[in-house]
């Protein structure tokens, strides 16, 4: 018996090596390093995770530039009648007003959802 294994050393440890190869291979799963959390290591699923936040926050954010140049919009509009020397048009002061009423409302509601997903990203993350 101990002639066969001295004899066939090069097979086992061969073979015994490239099934301890394929286990590594096949249960360390690859990591990259965290778009958010630098010095964290993530897998694939976290790292698709952690992007589709970020395209949802820049489009909260993109949602939210698009509010504050309609203001500016509207403000212009107005600021051109009055300069115009054309009388004030109280319709113009009521979209004014309503303006910035939506800009403060819609300010808010974003400030709201970016709490939100940021807590939610807390709990995902296994934070308390």
């Amino acid at each position: 018996m101990v002639i066969t294994i001295k004899k066939n050393l090069p097979a086992i440890l061969t073979f015994l090596l490239t099934i301890g190869v394929l286990i590594f291979l096949y249960a360390c799963e690859p990591k990259t390093a965290s778009l958010i959390n630098t010095g964290k290591r993530i897998n694939r699923q976290e790292l698709q995770l952690e992007l589709d936040q970020l395209i949802s926050l820049a489009q909260l954010r993109m949602v939210d530039l698009d509010k504050q140049e309609q203001f500016k919009a509207v403000i212009l509009q107005n600021a051109l009648i009055l300069v115009a020397g054309q009388p004030l048009n109280p319709i113009g002061l009521l979209t004014g007003i309503a303006a910035i009423y939506g800009l403060s409302q819609g300010s808010y509601q974003i400030g709201k959802k970016v709490k939100t997903v940021a807590n939610k990203r807390k709990v995902n993350n296994g934070h308390t």
